[in-house]
């Protein structure tokens, strides 16, 4: 079995990191919203305003996207795998207006009783039409999330940034939006290339926003090269790739290299 079809065993089942789902904190200044999918799906939205900062119309924006098995309350929570709690306030901190989702089967979206986690599995074994629509239908979402943020003005600044699976979105979605000026994807699975346009690999030739890579030497699911041959295949004139000493799950300490980056972007 190659390392980019082993999503399920290691993230959800022996992984304790995984399976362990902060709980949602009490956020000021959080809005919650239902937008309306291109298949007529609801999608439900956090929006986090930034803090001490009248909005604008040029008002940045920041579209976050969560894991495999995970949800948007990922991006409130202080806690692995993410760690997301505070980069969504150095955010707001920094005047961007935070919009969280769901992907598809996640979260607020999943029906009781579903598991993402079977969509892999049927991946595995031959049938990867569920398993493709789902993340092609949160790629949708995003862009339909993206464009109600973008309405009404033309930001400084339009950032879209992921962990894992979200990463894996993240890129797909940068593939396709120009409007998009900053990327952040933190450890993206390898996917393998017959899966078409979900695949990064197949549409990173497309990437040209600033972008930050973060990978780890140790991610079974992302092989050194295999990242390193994603980055380079991007045409972003300014992109940087940083690689942590870890596995998959990125220590906390990833979140002072994001802030590095994006303060150096200003």
């Amino acid at each position: 079995m190659k390392p980019s079809l082993r999503l399920v065993l290691t993230l959800l089942f022996a992984s304790p990191v995984a399976l362990a789902a902060p709980p949602t904190p009490t956020v000021t200044g959080a809005v919650e919203r239902t937008l309306t999918a291109a298949d007529g799906a609801s999608i439900p939205v956090r929006v986090l305003e930034p803090h001490g900062k009248a909005r604008d119309a040029r008002t940045p924006v920041a579209v976050l996207l969560h894991g495999l098995t995970r949800s948007k309350e990922d991006w409130l929570a202080d806690a692995p795998p993410t760690y997301g709690g505070a980069f969504t306030e150095a955010l707001r901190a920094a005047g961007y207006r935070v919009y969280l989702l769901d992907s598809r089967h996640h979260g607020e979206r999943k029906l009781p009783g579903e598991k993402p986690s079977l969509l892999v599995k049927r991946l595995h074994a031959g049938e990867p039409g569920p398993y493709v629509s789902m993340i092609s239908g949160t790629v949708a979402d995003a862009q339909v999330v993206l464009a109600h943020a973008l309405e009404g003005g033309r930001p400084t600044r339009v950032l879209v940034a992921g962990y894992s699976q979200g990463a894996q979105v993240a890129l797909l979605l940068a593939a396709r939006e120009p409007r998009i000026t900053d990327l952040v994807t933190m450890v993206p699975p390898d996917i393998e290339p017959t899966l078409g346009d979900v695949a990064p690999g197949n549409v990173v030739g497309r990437v040209k926003q600033r972008w930050l890579l973060l990978t780890a030497n140790q991610d079974e699911f992302a092989p050194v090269e295999k990242s390193a041959a994603l980055f380079s295949a991007a045409p972003s004139k300014h992109k940087l790739h940083r690689t942590f000493e870890s596995g998959h799950a990125l220590p906390r300490d990833y979140l002072q290299e994001v802030q590095r980056w994006l303060a150096a972007q200003r």
